[in-house]
């Protein structure tokens, strides 16, 4: 008597991996949860950005009024301040612009942002010495023209 092998048929094979359908699910689940982080990544990284140059410009006013105590008036140039504008704010924003008016002592400092930077829809940054802060998204004044105003301008968070 001969031994014999029993074959198993091929269709009772157990094949490991995964099936298309599976692989389909993951990829349809990995893209809604891209879809709805991604906007929120990149809101974030806006939000900071803007807090880096916010705190910039907080460190010109401190040093303008600084410069006003000692020297009884506000300086438009940034080297007498002592300031350069750091990496992480000049690569999204332009250099600082100062402002300065001797009739009634008075500065605003601006920011602009660049044209192909992730700021360039945010708006510009303005500080004054009246302790002012917002932030200005049409872009039509002129920065010795510019004032805050509740109707038109967005306070800093």
């Amino acid at each position: 008597m001969p031994d014999s092998i029993t074959a198993v048929p091929p269709s009772s094979q157990r094949h490991s991996g995964f099936t298309l359908i599976e692989l389909m699910i993951v990829v349809a689940v990995v893209a809604i949860l891209t879809m709805v982080a991604y906007p929120s990544y990149v809101n974030y990284v806006i939000r900071a950005n803007r807090s880096q140059a916010q705190q910039f410009l907080m460190d010109i006013a401190q040093r303008e009024e600084q410069f006003r105590l000692d020297q009884g008036q506000y300086t438009s140039d940034l080297n007498d301040l002592g300031v350069a504008t750091p990496a992480p704010v000049a690569n999204y924003y332009g250099g600082p612009s100062l402002y300065t008016t001797e009739a009634r002592p008075f500065f605003v400092a601006m920011l602009t942002p660049l044209a192909g930077a992730a700021q360039k829809d945010d708006g510009r940054l303005f500080i004054n010495s009246r302790g002012e802060h917002w932030r200005d998204t049409d872009g039509a004044c002129e920065i010795s023209a510019c004032v805050y105003s509740s109707a038109s301008a967005i306070p800093w968070e």
